[in-house]
């Protein structure tokens, strides 16, 4: 107990003789407040400046720092204090202006390839299309004038014009002009190519009706003899003869065209070969009363036929027939008198 008491007294000696030695007295230490200027929010920016101090611990005995003056600016990316004076702004520093291709009138820049890539993509598409039409423009008119030169030269053909006949006459007169002489003036049946259209459509008519269809082809004899010894005259005599008398000695749905100079076709819709035939007997009997003897060739429609063939058909019946000198009836010697027909088996 008094060896405790000995070493309580030492120290509170010590102690006495430590505040002694001090100049002055012992400064106790205060809290300070910390800056009470946040940081503001902004774009970041990348500054390069000194680096920033910490804040030094204020005593009672010393000044406060003096605060930044408007004058001093602040550091990049920071805002001014809130404790500055009213008035007192904060200087940002100015973005840097955008690089690229402006497109005039607007305010849109084009700073990447690919956007420049697309912009002249949708600026040369319009002129591609104006060079596209240009060329489509100039190759449809080509093709028109040669279609119309080949159905000029094809109306010339049948009209029996010379091609500079054609310089002249314009399209639309050419077929004026043919379906004026739809005809033919000598024998006042249908010309060519006149017939062949009515051929094709009783040809169409034909097969969406599924009815029969014959075609007969009629050679006149002795045109080329009547020319010779009689003159012209007595070989469109006869032409205008067998003409009358296919006409008359066929129906009225039946059709009959000049195919060429002494050859004619006859068009018979809902009938067969058999009947065709017969038919045409009779009209050589009435036309050997008048002198006038013909042949003839006759074909039926079939599955695959279309006008060429089916005229071919008929047209090689026809050499066949005048190849046998087969007739559908006995005719009298042109020069003779008929008196009795006697039929020759068939």
């Amino acid at each position: 107990m008094t060896a405790m008491r000995r070493i309580i007294g030492q120290l509170a000696g010590f102690a006495v003789v430590g505040l002694a030695a001090l100049p002055g007295p012992l400064p106790l230490p205060t809290p300070t407040a910390l800056p009470i200027a946040l940081p503001s929010v902004s774009v970041p920016t990348i500054a390069v400046g000194p680096p920033a101090s910490l804040p030094a611990l204020i005593t009672p005995g010393d000044q406060p720092a003096a605060l930044p003056t408007p004058s001093q600016g602040a550091q990049p990316g920071t805002s001014s204090n809130h404790a500055a004076t009213p008035g007192a702004t904060a200087n940002t520093p100015a973005g840097n202006p955008p690089h690229g291709i402006v497109i005039p009138f607007t305010t849109i820049y084009l700073s990447s390839p690919l956007d420049i890539a697309l912009i002249g993509a949708l600026v040369t598409l319009p002129l591609l299309f104006g060079i596209w039409m240009l060329l489509f423009g100039r190759t449809f008119r080509a093709a028109r004038r040669a279609r119309e030169a080949q159905v000029r030269l094809m109306l010339a053909a049948d009209l029996g014009l010379r091609p500079k006949d054609l310089l002249s006459m314009s399209t639309k007169a050419l077929f004026n002009l043919r379906e004026k002489s739809a005809f033919d003036e000598l024998t006042g049946v249908l010309r060519r190519a006149a017939g062949i259209s009515v051929a094709e459509r009783e040809i169409a008519r034909a097969r969406r009706h599924n009815t029969p269809l014959s075609i007969a082809f009629v050679d006149l004899d002795g045109l080329k003899q009547a020319n010779d010894r009689k003159g012209h005259a007595a070989g469109d005599a006869l032409l205008r003869g067998l003409s009358h008398a296919l006409k008359h000695g066929l129906r009225a749905e039946d059709a009959v065209l000049r195919y060429g100079g002494d050859e004619f076709v006859c068009v018979l819709p809902d009938t067969e070969v058999r009947g065709a035939r017969a038919k045409l007997g009779q009209i050589q009997i009435g036309a050997a009363k008048s002198g006038i003897r013909f042949s003839a060739g006759v074909a039926q429609l079939q599955r695959h036929d279309d006008v060429v063939a089916l005229f071919a058909r008929a047209d090689r019946d026809l050499y066949d027939f005048k190849a046998n000198r087969g007739e559908i009836v006995q005719l009298p010697p042109p020069d003779a008198r008929p008196r009795h027909k006697r039929r020759a088996s068939a």
